[in-house]
């Protein structure tokens, strides 16, 4: 009915009240009618008995054959089908029509007559009138009565029929007279909608649709001017267009020339930032490792100071150069990353280590906390990670007056070969106001002018670092909260190195114990990490005034070691030499001393070197390790030969340089190595060098007057032929790509980045040279055996067997560690639950990843289990219901382990 046309609704709506009143009409006269008809035949059928009843009873005692007539006369009485006389007390019986039909139903009339039903007709019976004992029944057909009531429907439906044509004969004449003018206006619409605005055709319509009809015509007028203007409008558009075309062609021809010259400008632009970087880089070369040299000679302190200010100024100047020529290179689209082997731990520890001293001045503590799950080798760019991690450290420690610079570095995804590890860089500072946050990673741009003056800087350093974490494929960000400190963070998203073998943990230290004193909790928990990934038994200590107390009362447990830190904002670690000669005095055991001033504590303690060592904060992997090898007498026997401080290179080296001073410093820093050096200040007195003799390796520079570096490194190879190649390293203060291909193409094999130092030229001395000596033999042939599997004991909450299978099958360590685990969880307990309820995520990180670690060096699978899946849980942010079931679950483990413990000392 939605979708039918107006002239179906027009009849519906005309048509259907009138049959609807016919048909209620009609069907409530048919209903009466039936009624009547079946009173009717059954008054009638009711006199018809009665009448014949009284006749034949008034025959009296005749014989049989004198009622038959009148039965034969009763057959001939409307719908009679058969009538039978029965005479009870004779049992003669006179019939007359057809045989009676079965009976189906009986029942009973008034004054004693009875009606008896069959299938299609009825049969009245009655006694006769004085004579009880005879019996009239007569059988009356139904099909008289079906024929009335047939033809009263018949009568009905041609009422009907004749109603709903008289109202819709109208009806359909009024509708199209309704519906003819909407057709017409449908069909000009219509044409208006194909474009045809010629007059519309007179529709004949009346009352509003006549206003319809006008309405519409005054449109299609409307439309018609409207389309007339707008084709003059569109007429003159064009020719406005032609002509904007034209200047459109003549402003091309102009910006392609300016474009030309921006890019001729442009290419000017990078060569004078790469002329520029090579003139300054190339006296600050000098600068800089002339001051280092002459730091190594004896001078006063008011010369040390006025030395050291000028190294730290020119290296400020070669940072700014950095800044600048890193920033323009990126700009241009030019910065290109590598993609080799890198060690991640090595780069923050040398991050770390190279940053200390700037921490030292300050007080600040340092602590690198990696966690164990953070991939060793992987691939990407070294040198940009370090740049990023530099500077962000480094701005950590600059704006930070007291406290610590926390580093961290976990596994935040891995997918397949492909690990993203984020690097969070945390201080104690002043924080940071969200406003400020903003325009953090500008370039240019300095959120504290007053540091910008006291500090130095271009601004460009966290700009720069934007740039090669997304350039790299990462992220970067930071979270603060202004008067609480800053976390600055970025991830590095790298393929994990398959060719590469993580460095193992030294077999030696397996099982031994260590006790570690350390008041900074986060340098503390960075020790923790590092030792127990060796897996030694550490146990804690918060301050060294515990130690002393300990040492005091005679209540200090046994151990394999002693590791004691000293505070980074101690000035004087004198105090410390009577606590660890009293410490050696008592146990006997080897001290290991943390410090930022090692070199005074060292001098101190120099009669102690066989059962102590001092190493410098923050201690890395390789001087910790090295250090506890050697003071426990398990260090491997080293090459013979071998120097204290490093190897002595026999090789012969071409050095080539215009400039003097970095000709000198050069051939100054590898003589010290023992090497054989030839400077030559030019390319022809290098080509006259390289003709008269051989080479292991040629240090040319690249910007040289007359022969530049490219041209004589050509002719060298040229002179060569097909015979043995000489290594060719080129030194540039300028590392551009397009330049670092040219190089390549000239002949060249590598290249190294003014100013270079001692550890450039060693690397690249022993990268690119080879020494025939006799390399060092291993101490055993046998190889270690194969570590046993663990028996499935995850059902258990204490496996001693399994226990002392991780102790290295020494009991009394076992149960040492055991004992050092429960006292542990007697803290982390109510610490875990406290920091579940703040909803402090990294706290509770930190704690659940120490408590797993412990639970790795004892038989307590259950409780292993599920510090597991909590710190997986932290890592991964599940949500708070998930959080807070693996945290009940946790504590539940860790109140079962305990009431074992407290089971066995019982």
């Amino acid at each position: 009915m939605a979708h039918s046309s107006l002239r179906t609704r027009i009849l519906v709506m005309t048509a259907l009240p009138a049959f609807l009143a016919a048909l209620v009409i009609g069907g409530y006269t048919l209903v009466h009618r039936v009624l009547e008809v079946r009173a009717d035949t059954a008054h009638r059928q009711q006199l018809i008995i009665e009448s014949y009843a009284a006749r034949l009873a008034a025959l009296g005692d005749a014989d049989q054959a004198a009622y038959e007539p009148l039965l034969r006369a009763l057959l001939e009485e409307p719908d009679v089908r058969a009538a039978s006389l029965l005479d009870n007390p004779s049992g003669w019986q006179s019939h007359a029509g057809p045989r009676l039909r079965p009976v189906q139903e009986a029942e009973s009339l008034e004054g004693g007559d009875r009606r008896l039903v069959t299938d299609s007709s009825w049969q009245l019976v009655r006694a006769l009138p004085g004579q009880r004992n005879r019996l009239l029944t007569v059988e009356f057909s139904r099909q008289g009565q079906y024929i009335e009531i047939l033809e009263a429907v018949l009568t009905m439906i041609a009422v009907v029929a004749v109603l709903v044509l008289v109202a819709v004969v109208p009806a359909v004449r009024f509708a199209k007279r309704l519906t003819q003018p909407v057709d017409t206006l449908v069909d000009t619409v219509r044409r208006v909608r194909d474009g045809d605005l010629s007059p519309p055709p007179p529709a004949g319509a009346q009352g509003e649709l006549k206003e319809l009809e006008d309405a519409l015509g005054n449109m299609v007028a409307a439309l018609d001017e409207a389309q007339a203007e707008l084709q003059q409008n569109v007429d003159q558009a064009t020719q406005d267009l032609r002509e904007t075309l034209e200047t459109i062609e003549i402003q091309n021809i102009e910006l392609d020339m300016a474009r030309k010259e921006a890019l001729k400008a442009s290419q000017i632009k990078s060569e004078f930032l790469a002329n520029m970087s090579h003139e300054i880089r190339t006296p600050l070369n000098g600068i800089i490792g002339f001051t280092r040299l002459l730091e190594r000679s004896t001078l006063s302190p008011r010369q040390q100071d006025y030395l050291g200010t000028i190294r730290k100024s020119a290296e400020s100047l070669l940072s700014i150069i950095n800044d600048i020529l890193d920033f323009s290179k990126i700009e241009a689209g030019k910065l290109s990353l590598e993609h080799i082997p890198l060690d991640l731990h090595d780069i923050i520890e040398d991050v770390q280590t190279m940053l200390a001293p700037m921490a030292q001045e300050k007080g600040l503590e340092q602590a690198a906390i990696i966690y164990s799950d953070v991939p060793t080798g992987l691939l990407g760019d070294p040198l940009r990670i370090r740049q990023v991690l530099t500077n962000l450290v480094s701005n950590a420690i600059k704006f930070t007056e007291r406290g610590s610079v926390v580093v961290r570095a976990m596994l935040e995804e891995e997918r397949g070969a492909e690990a993203v590890v984020k690097i969070t860089i945390t201080d104690t500072g002043n924080g940071l106001s969200p406003d400020l946050q903003k325009n953090l990673f500008n370039a240019f741009t300095q959120v504290d002018q007053s540091a910008r003056r006291r500090e130095g800087g271009t601004g460009l350093g966290l700009a720069i670092c934007k740039r090669l974490v997304e350039g790299m494929g990462g992220e970067i960000g930071i979270d603060s909260t202004s008067g609480r400190g800053s976390t600055f963070w970025f991830t590095v998203r790298a393929e994990r190195d398959g060719g590469g073998e993580p460095e193992a943990a030294p077999a030696a230290l397996n099982g031994l114990s260590v006790t570690l004193v350390e008041a900074n909790e986060h340098a503390r928990l960075a020790l923790y990490h590092m030792l127990s990934g060796w897996r030694m038994a550490v146990t804690e200590l918060q301050a060294l005034e515990q130690l002393h107390g300990h040492l005091e009362t005679g209540t200090l447990a046994s151990t394999d070691y002693y590791l004691l830190a000293a505070p980074a904002s101690l000035p004087d670690p004198s105090p410390l030499t009577p606590l660890v000669e009293r410490l050696l005095d008592t146990t006997g055991k080897p001290v290991i001393v943390l410090t930022a001033h090692a070199d005074a504590l060292s001098g101190q303690l120099s009669g102690h070197a066989e059962h102590c060592r001092v190493l410098g904060k923050p201690p890395t992997r390789r001087r910790l390790r090295d250090g506890l090898l050697e003071l426990g007498g398990l260090a491997e026997p080293a090459c013979a030969g071998a120097a204290a401080g490093g190897a002595v290179l026999h090789a012969r080296v071409l050095v080539v340089d215009d400039h003097p001073g970095n000709l000198k410093l050069a051939r100054v820093f590898l003589e010290e190595m023992g090497v054989d050096v030839v400077p030559c200040a030019s390319g022809e007195e290098a080509l006259t060098a390289f003709s008269r003799g051989t080479f292991d390796l040629v240090f040319m520079d690249v910007q040289m007057p007359g022969m530049d570096g490219l041209e004589t490194t050509r002719q060298m190879r040229e002179r060569e032929g097909e015979g043995l190649r000489t290594p060719i390293i080129a030194l540039t203060a300028h590392a551009l790509e397009s330049e670092r291909r040219s190089l390549l193409a000239a002949g060249m094999d590598d290249y190294l980045s003014k100013p270079i130092t001692e550890g450039q030229l060693r690397h690249t001395l022993e990268r690119w040279t080879r020494s025939d000596g006799a390399e060092c033999e291993p101490a055993s042939e046998e190889a270690p055996p194969a570590p046993e599997p663990e028996p499935d004991t995850t059902d258990q909450v204490v496996d001693e067997a399994l226990g002392k299978q991780r102790a290295g099958g020494r009991e009394h360590l076992a149960r040492d560690m055991f004992s050092m685990l429960l006292a542990s969880l007697e803290q982390d307990a109510p610490g875990i639950n406290a920091l579940s309820e703040s909803n402090n995520r990294d706290a509770l990180l930190e704690r659940v990843h120490k408590l797993h670690g412990a639970c790795r060096y004892c038989g307590t699978p259950r409780l292993e289990r599920a510090a597991r899946e909590l710190e997986e849980g932290l890592k991964t942010d599940v949500d708070d219901d998930r959080l807070e079931h693996l945290v009940a679950t946790l504590l539940a483990e860790i109140e079962s382990v305990r009431q074992y413990g407290q089971a066995a000392r019982l």
